[in-house]
């Protein structure tokens, strides 16, 4: 999405744009790589839509747009404000800017939403779920916190749904043109750890049984990301495992009717199935 040509062969003679492109959050990536992807990348899409008039543009967000490090998010909505200050964090950041962007550009010509997807999982995850087995197999196996913080998943089918349902009801005169909606699974949240739970055990693998308590952990992911700015274990790490973010899609499932499709039984058993049949690639391969 950095080049508008490449955008323009890919949207030619369509109706609606999807627009899930981005620079996730990887401490290796450039700070510079997430502007031009998910700043100047988006506004690409945005252009491209105006020019071949295109009707309609979905916009996937993120949960982390309304996390400021400070405070716990409990059954939050769409009614919580952007952090008063741009946070440090590119991946936070520029989300937020291009979030804005894809709202403020909704018109008669160009019809936008955004979603917001709380925690994604599923098969093909490279990295939600991969990291914590990962780190299961590490000798560093800590749980973060006291278990009591709670975050919100959904899982990658549900998210997509999510998406073509919100395409469907956007039209002129509809509350979703122009709108902004958390997209969540199945309530209630739970801890990070015990959800991993699990996924752990079906992988003969032991959910971690030490624990590091929230400030220990955030002091020492502060040094870390000083010493080793590519570490994935820093402060920012450590607020979203050791503080409560939960989240309810009310407003979705009021403005388009949405509610997950696939249970969480069933989206269990096919992540465990998907990582079973690529396990030797996504770890053993690594470990080589």
């Amino acid at each position: 999405i950095r080049n508008q040509e490449d955008i323009k062969k890919a949207c030619k003679d369509i109706d609606i744009v999807f627009q899930t492109a981005a620079a996730v959050w990887d401490t290796k990536i450039p700070p510079m790589v997430y502007d031009d992807i998910n700043v100047q990348g988006n506004k690409n899409v945005i252009d491209v839509c105006r020019n071949l008039e295109i009707k309609k543009l979905v916009y996937t967000s993120t949960i982390d747009v309304v996390v400021d490090g400070r405070k716990p998010i409990v059954n939050g909505d769409e009614s919580l404000p952007y952090p008063e200050k741009l946070p440090k964090d590119n991946y936070c950041r520029t989300k937020i800017i291009a979030e804005q962007m894809v709202i403020k550009a909704n018109s008669p010509e160009l019809l936008t939403c955004s979603l917001r997807p709380a925690g994604m999982y599923g098969p093909r995850d490279r990295y939600h779920l991969t990291n914590i087995i990962k780190s299961a197999m590490s000798r560093n196996n800590f749980r973060l916190g006291n278990g009591s913080a709670k975050f919100s998943h959904v899982y990658s089918e549900n998210a997509a749904y999510a998406h073509v349902l919100a395409a469907k009801n956007l039209y002129h005169g509809s509350t979703v043109a122009g709108n902004i909606y958390f997209i969540t699974d199945h309530q209630p949240a739970e801890n990070l750890f015990d959800f991993m739970r699990p996924f752990l055990e079906g992988f003969g693998l032991k959910p971690p049984t030490r624990s590091i308590p929230y400030p220990v952990a955030y002091a020492i992911g502060w040094i870390n990301e000083k010493i080793n700015p590519a570490s994935i274990f820093n402060t920012f790490a450590v607020i979203q495992t050791c503080i409560d973010h939960t989240y309810v899609h009310d407003k979705a499932a009021r403005d388009f009717g949405y509610k997950p499709i696939v249970s969480k039984e069933e989206a269990f058993k096919r992540t465990l199935e998907w990582f079973r049949q690529n396990w030797d690639i996504l770890f053993t391969h690594n470990q080589t």
